[in-house]
């Protein structure tokens, strides 16, 4: 479970950073507090399914490749 919730904080860390896209963006355009983003991007929380889900949609990628179980 830790390594899963590192790979989700490395990936969503990358995606931020490759779209050049804030954590209060991000936040403000899924619809939660920049706390709650900001602690996926520290890796103190998950996102839960629908969240992952929401993410990957955001982003174009899949919730296998936020989740660390595939590369693309």
């Amino acid at each position: 479970l830790d390594n899963m919730k590192n790979k989700i904080s490395e990936r969503l860390k990358n995606l931020l950073n490759e779209e050049n896209i804030t954590v209060n963006k991000l936040a403000a355009d899924l619809n939660v507090s920049n706390s709650v983003v900001y602690y996926w991007v520290q890796g103190k929380t998950t996102p839960g399914a629908d969240y992952i889900m929401a993410i990957a949609s955001y982003f174009n990628v899949s919730s296998d490749y936020l989740l660390g179980l595939t590369d693309i």
